[in-house]
């Protein structure tokens, strides 16, 4: 997937790869979610093309997933932990 054809909605910045690194080399994945309805879609598109750019090297030391949900509700937080827990699933594979 290129991201010129997911543009639009990378611009809504729904979910970024910071640069940074943890403790083990992994790269943190923020996920910044607000009081307005997230588009779960959109996020999962984000998510997909985000995990698609880093290295099978990098991908092997793991993410750090950081979820700030205090300007969200707790159901739409839920909603998006289950999300990546679908999306790790089919990076391990």
């Amino acid at each position: 997937m290129e991201a010129s054809v997911i543009l639009p909605i990378l611009k809504k910045k729904l979910a970024f790869l910071s640069g940074g690194k943890d403790r083990r080399s992994g790269l943190i994945l923020t996920i910044p979610l607000c009081l307005e309805q997230t588009n779960m879609d959109e996020l999962s598109v984000t998510l997909d093309y985000l995990l698609s750019i880093p290295s099978e090297k990098c991908k092997a030391r793991g993410f750090t997933v950081i979820v700030d949900g205090r300007k969200s509700q707790w159901n739409v937080v839920k909603t998006v932990v289950v999300m990546l827990q679908m999306s790790c699933l089919g990076l391990a594979v």
